[in-house]
């Protein structure tokens, strides 16, 4: 045979398929391997089927979020040229995982076809219905075929699931690879993850909004009036200078930073967080070089939210002697900047954040620069109920909790925005703590059923109390 482009001939000979021998001597085949993994299945474990491990393995960690069940162990079968007729490898690597008393397969795709097969062996094969896409979840029904990609021609399908009637991992221990997946911690702090937030509506999921502020309803009333209001309905604010700079200001760790972050999301705008301290250098020109490029990144990204926080840093008062501070130029620099950034039409706001405002020099807090002053004080006893409300939403709190006198011995000991929620993740530790799930966890025997025993008890959160007071002395 003569073939185009090559000087000598060559003789095409059709390549002989192995002879597959599986289920002969002892050596169970495809199916009944499939089936052991299948059995081997508890509400902890994974069975993984590809014809290239470590390929599937990246893509399940990938998607490994969508299973909202700790993955203790994981079962690979895989599947080799021999098993299969007329294929080298199977179309789509899938995995399959048991929730509750239900099966569900997550489609792990391949690099050459993604979408996996999944119906019933007598069923037409309908794209919309019965092809599946990498990264979907399908539940399995009695009796559906998972597709190898084979022209099958009258045989029994090798992967059909069939639910188990008895739970048996021996088999399983046997003739598939049990292996962690790469990262496994990662992977089911993922998963545990997934699992506490499954119930979340779509607007706890998002970034931070008003919504996760608490305690602060007068600024957040202030921001909306000079910020958001102005951003979502320019037209009306057309004629009217806005404040462009605003300066908030009280104790550290009451929501500063957290209202910046709150903002940007709220108007859908560009944010940018800096310390001052960054603007600093030795080499001169280069602190108001970067302070002008700041200015010019916030105008580019317009609607746009930049922070900075520790504004004392930088901004103090200028003494007016002829031994200039090293720090007077950059507040000049801040001067012209906020000049012009007032006098434009851009809705770009800077945002500076400082525990001390006596010491900002008087020129940076004038109208037309910094000009809207906020405070944010320590929270009283509303607003600590508001804050324990926002960090402890889905957290496993025993019923018979007082809230109310949490709330007060946090009042007493001066609590922040940040304390409150450092005691309740503390809290949350000395359950784990009481409850012997450390230990579990040490020995690798921590379970599904553990995790939904955990609760916080009164005491664990007179503990975490007791722990920050002392910090704070």
């Amino acid at each position: 045979m003569k073939v185009a482009g090559i000087n000598s001939s060559v003789s095409y000979i059709a390549p002989v398929k192995k002879p597959v021998f599986n289920g002969i001597f002892g050596a169970p085949n495809l199916s009944e391997r499939f089936r052991y993994g299948i059995e081997a299945l508890d509400n902890n474990s994974l069975l993984v089927v590809t014809s290239n491990p470590e390929r599937a393995d990246m893509t399940l960690e990938q998607y490994s979020n969508k299973i909202v069940t700790p993955i203790l162990k994981k079962y690979t079968l895989k599947v080799e040229e021999s098993d299969l007729k007329n294929k080298e490898e199977i179309d789509s690597d899938f995995a399959i995982f048991k929730q509750d008393k239900k099966y569900f397969a997550l489609v792990l795709g391949s690099g050459i076809f993604s979408s996996l097969m999944i119906k019933r062996p007598k069923d037409e094969l309908k794209s919309k219905e019965h092809l599946f896409k990498t990264g979907a979840i399908v539940e399995l029904h009695d009796g559906v075929e998972l597709g190898t990609g084979e022209m099958l021609w009258r045989e029994e399908p090798k992967l059909l699931f069939k639910p188990p009637y008895k739970f048996n991992t021996s088999n399983a221990e046997k003739y598939l690879q049990v292996r962690t997946i790469n990262n496994i911690a990662d992977f089911n702090r993922r998963s545990i993850a997934s699992l506490s937030a499954k119930n979340l509506s779509k607007a706890d999921k998002k970034g931070f909004t008003f919504a996760d502020v608490g305690g602060l309803d007068d600024v957040i009333e202030q921001l909306r009036k000079y910020v958001v209001r102005p951003v979502n309905y320019p037209q009306v604010f057309e004629n009217i200078r806005l404040n462009k700079g605003i300066m908030l200001y009280g104790p550290p760790r009451c929501g500063k930073t957290l209202l910046g972050k709150a903002l940007a999301n709220e108007v859908g705008a560009k944010y940018n967080e800096y310390n001052a301290n960054e603007f600093k250098s030795s080499h001169v020109g280069a602190s108001e070089s970067a302070i002008r490029d700041m200015f010019k990144k916030a105008a580019a990204n317009a609607p746009s939210i930049t922070f900075i926080d520790e504004f004392d840093s930088i901004g103090k008062t200028r003494d007016g002697s002829s031994n200039a501070r090293f720090d007077d130029p950059m507040v000049n620099q801040f001067l012209g900047c906020m000049s012009d950034l007032e006098k434009s039409k851009v809705p770009a706001f800077i945002i500076a954040a400082t525990n001390m405002i006596k010491l900002i020099d008087p020129a940076l807090l004038a109208s037309g620069r910094f000009g809207l002053h906020l405070e944010v004080p320590m929270p009283n006893l509303e607003g600590l109920k508001q804050i324990f409300s926002i960090h402890s939403k889905n957290q496993p709190i025993q019923s018979d909790v007082s809230v109310e006198n949490l709330i007060q011995k946090m009042f007493a000991g001066k609590f922040n925005g940040s304390d409150v929620a450092e005691m309740i993740s503390d809290a949350y530790f000395n359950a784990l703590e009481r409850l012997g799930m450390f230990a579990k966890m040490d020995a690798k025997k921590f379970s599904y059923d553990d995790l939904k025993s955990i609760s916080i008890s009164f005491a664990d959160f007179e503990k975490a109390i007791g722990r920050i007071l002392k910090q704070k002395l």
